[in-house]
């Protein structure tokens, strides 16, 4: 796992060397360039994502909690690292204020996708009380 991440920032730093080699000719080819890099990596670390849910999953069962809660936490962490890619691409383009739109849309359904958790957490605590 450690030697994939380092091989996969290794390639960030290249990437990001050619593109800013590649922008000072062509600035559409070098954003496209880092887009490009993105997606790959993205895939990769998504591509272990299976190792991650099986661990969280296993603990769940032992800790006795109820596993359809790990459906939102799931879909929260991949909702936050699709919004951050978002927002850094259009960072990257100097498109700040559509930056800062994605975030907020980005974090209010973050919190629509949460009421699940909220609510289990708000019976786990009136049955405790």
């Amino acid at each position: 796992m450690e030697a994939e991440l380092i091989r996969i920032a290794i390639l960030g730093i290249i990437a990001a060397i050619l593109a800013v080699v590649i922008s000072e000719k062509k600035p559409e080819m070098g954003m496209l360039l880092g887009l490009a890099f993105g997606v790959i990596a993205l895939l990769i670390a998504f591509g272990k994502a299976g190792t991650i849910i099986k661990a969280i999953e296993d603990t769940i069962k032992s800790a006795g909690i109820d596993a359809k809660l790990l459906v939102p936490v799931l879909k929260i962490t991949g909702m936050a690292y699709i919004t951050q890619f978002s927002v850094d691409v259009c960072k990257d383009v100097g498109q700040h204020a559509i930056a800062g739109k994605i975030e907020t849309v980005g974090k209010i359904m973050m919190l629509i996708v949460a009421v699940p958790i909220v609510t289990s957490l708000v019976q786990i605590i009136s049955s405790i009380i």
